[in-house]
């Protein structure tokens, strides 16, 4: 009883706004609807009174470039020079102490700084590990540079060192370091600022040196969440991400410099506005003197900086405070922490591996971000991507990955240099999905919330953790010690799935047998079952994935993005030439299956991106264009057929020809392996078929082999008098989870094939045809 009460006080939440606020900030998002966004450390969300105002603004006032000296672009230079004195009124300080300089991130922010700064002959740049991807780069400008590892900190920061005076040396040296680590959440003491420029880190240069000390703090993670007041804390630099602290405007940030820190940078590079005069015939120019003229070559994203003032706004008439928002996040990742801390398998292992140094018992020393990766009951890590899979079904964002990071993952991975530098020649690279290398996570999961997060998105993520991811009885407990002991023993994926050969290709035995054929005409569409013989193209089967449905944006649609998809039916009738559509409750239409493209006009012809590779196509029309619309419930959808063959660069090399499909010319599935997967299927619907779990891979070829998984050790396959050739094993994403039948989403095929594989989702294999 000790032990349920003390996990009972531990998963308290408290809440921050009232309820009237609560009730407020809600009706600003009815575009977010069942999506749980727990992804605000990549972006937050823009709100509904916020766009409508900046684009009420636009239809109101007649802004024009403010580089004009009419009307229109006065009236945009005075807004613009309004929103500067706006937002150093937000940092509690004023134009006389610093200066804005609009950029188009706060990744140019940096880079600017990088390239700029004078270093002027034996100075260092010092950067602390935990730091952003875009930190990194900086010190390609520098001669020298020094990493502070993390687990340095504490005695770098905290030794006595001598107070120097400014400007003892020529030259100068500069420090970078983030307000809030992007990895997992962590604040770092803004008391470093100041100590930094009084010479701390001197000790970084040889023989007793000295140099002019600058501070750059990078607050693009921070400053959503949190406030700083520049009249305590004065770094020489900070960078800043506006999409970061409201959502939109995207593709702007500011650098802000501290005015008497300015002769630090040396600018070269001149553009439109930042010169008085300049001479094309000689190498004669000269800046302008007002400090952010001089920087901001070319116009200005005004538009966007003029919609600032309305995101600025928002917050006052919610009402709500930066201080407010801070314990409001704070205490949401505080629950999820306290709630994945307590929870274990049957056998008592725990579930959850935490990267944090903190409890979350310091809002000064922790924002609202969780890092974490999830443990199976043996100790065996889950891949990142398996849970990503798994999360998209629960319609939670998240992040995985090392989130531009590398130092802090490194870190909190504990990876060595040399298992990073394996993981890259095994093919890992940032941003992708290859998520486990020999048992060893290359990366992790992230969470963060922002002001209009609740906690109901927080027990949604909870949720999917023990209804996917623990073996039951759940035991819920608090753990002696903070770190995690992994003792399980490995069970090999063999065990688990048997792969042994395919027997017919030694025996010379005929014993396997073709059971269906299907082709998917319109990409994430339903099937077309073939009774008859039918014909082989150089890019698979005849008309498989031949069409796509675009959304407004020309982008491919999935059933990822709308189920609804797989009740589109084709029938197809060679004879006529036609494809007929079917679905419920709306009347069928037919369109041709050859396109006679000379009939159509230059406007029909259009590029789409299907896996990254780009595919021209053709547009098949209003008329069908109207049907998907109806039928989806989707304005602006069109169906494009493709028109010319693609060679994807990642096939290059095989010179494989491919239709719309992701990967491969072909897919086939042996229903040994699918009656396996039905068994061990513990929370199967009802209703569930063999036939319908088959449906969820959407093969074109199924067979009836002799034992499970046996087709992943295939090397060729001949059908009828065709040989295909094994290319690779498929991948599995939440599509399995979609009943092909009803569009209905369970998790059970996902999560079984997931637990019952050690995470290694594969299931059917890719063939190409071999003529």
């Amino acid at each position: 009883m000790e032990i349920e009460k003390s996990v009972e006080d531990l998963l308290i939440y408290k809440s921050v706004y009232a309820k009237d606020t609560e009730r407020k900030i809600n009706e600003e998002f009815p575009h977010i609807q069942e999506h749980n966004y727990l992804d605000h450390a990549g972006t937050t969300l823009y709100s509904k009174k916020q766009m409508i105002e900046i684009f009420s603004d636009f239809q109101t006032n007649f802004y024009g470039n403010p580089h004009s000296l009419n009307a229109s672009g006065k009236l945009s230079g005075d807004t613009v020079d309004q929103i500067r004195f706006k937002i150093l009124q937000h940092l509690n300080t004023t134009s006389e102490e610093y200066t804005i300089i609009f950029t188009q991130s706060a990744t140019a922010a940096l880079k600017n700084v990088g390239e700029y700064f004078h270093y002027n002959n034996g100075g260092i740049f010092a950067y602390t590990q935990d730091n952003h991807t875009s930190v990194l780069g900086m010190r390609q400008y520098a001669e020298k540079f020094h990493c502070i590892l993390n687990k340095d900190l504490n005695d770098t920061f905290q030794s006595a060192y001598p107070k120097l005076d400014k400007n003892i040396s020529d030259t100068n040296s500069l420090f970078v370091y983030p307000a809030q680590s992007n990895f997992n959440g962590a604040k770092y003491p803004l008391e470093w600022i100041q100590k930094v420029q009084n010479g701390c880190l001197n000790h970084l240069l040889p023989n007793g040196k000295s140099t002019n000390w600058f501070c750059l703090l990078d607050t693009a993670s921070y400053l959503g969440t949190n406030s700083i007041d520049l009249s305590i804390f004065k770094p020489d630099f900070i960078t800043i991400s506006f999409y970061k602290l409201f959502g939109y405007p995207t593709g702007l940030g500011a650098l802000i410099v501290k005015n008497s820190s300015a002769h630090a940078l040396k600018k070269r590079y001149f553009g439109g506005g930042s010169v008085q005069i300049s001479s094309s015939t000689t190498d004669f120019f000269v800046f302008r003197t007002n400090l952010h003229q001089s920087f901001e070559d070319g116009t200005l994203p005004y538009l966007s900086v003029i919609s600032l003032q309305h995101c600025f706004n928002l917050f006052e008439k919610l009402p709500i405070t930066m201080d407010m928002i801070s314990k409001h996040v704070f205490n949401l990742a505080k629950y999820v922490y306290n709630s994945m801390v307590v929870l274990h398998h049957n056998n008592g292992q725990p579930v959850v591996k935490l990267y944090h140094d903190t409890q979350f018992e310091d809002i000064t020393k922790q924002g609202g971000f969780i890092n974490f990766n999830l443990l199976r009951q043996n100790g065996d890590y889950v891949g990142y991507s398996e849970v990503l899979h798994m999360a998209n079904l629960y319609n939670i964002h998240l992040r995985t990955g090392c989130f531009c990071n590398p130092g802090a993952c490194q870190y909190h991975l504990q990876l060595t240099t040399s298992q990073l530098k394996k993981h890259f020649e095994a093919g890992h690279i940032c941003g992708d999905q290859f998520d486990l290398i020999e048992g060893v996570p290359t990366g992790s999961i992230r969470i963060s919330f922002g002001y209009m997060s609740t906690r109901r998105e927080a027990d949604v993520l909870l949720k999917m953790i023990e209804e996917c991811f623990i073996t039951k009885p759940i035991i819920k407990k608090i753990r002696s010690n903070k770190t995690i002991q992994m003792n399980g023993h490995k069970v090999p994926i063999e065990k688990v799935l048997p792969q042994n050969g395919f027997k017919n290709s030694e025996t010379n035995k005929d014993c396997y047998k073709l059971l269906n054929i299907f082709i998917y005409p319109i990409k994430s569409c339903g099937p077309f079952s073939i009774e008859t013989n039918w014909y082989l193209s150089n890019t698979g089967l005849m008309y498989d994935r031949l069409w796509m449905i675009v959304n407004h944006s020309g982008v491919c649609l999935t059933q990822k993005q709308e189920p609804r998809m797989c009740l589109i039916k084709p029938i197809i009738d060679l004879d006529a030439k036609l494809m007929t559509l079917t679905f419920p409750d709306v009347p069928s239409i037919s369109i041709p299956l050859e396109q006679n493209v000379i009939e159509f006009k230059p406007a029909a012809f259009c590029q789409s991106k299907v896996c990254q590779d780009q595919v021209q196509c053709i547009d098949c029309g209003d008329e069908i264009g109207n049907w998907l619309e109806i039928a989806l419930d989707k304005p602006g959808l069109r169906l494009l057929q493709q028109y010319s063959d693609r060679i994807s660069p990642k096939k290059a090399k095989e010179k494989t020809e491919l239709s719309l499909a992701n990967e491969a010319q072909f897919l086939l599935l042996n229903l040994k392996s699918i009656d396996w997967l039905y068994n061990v299927m513990e929370n199967k619907p009802n209703d569930l078929t063999i036939d319908n779990l088959v449906s969820r891979f959407r093969p074109n070829y199924v067979i009836n082999g002799e034992e499970a998984f046996e087709e992943m050790s295939y090397k060729t396959i001949l059908i009828g008098d065709q040989y295909f050739e094994f290319v690779g094993a498929c991948s599995r994403c939440q599509m399995i989870c979609i009943d092909q039948g009803t569009s209905e989403k369970n998790a059970e095929p996902l999560r079984a094939l997931a637990a019952n594989s050690q995470g290694k989702i594969k299931f059917g294999v890719y063939l190409k045809h071999d003529p």
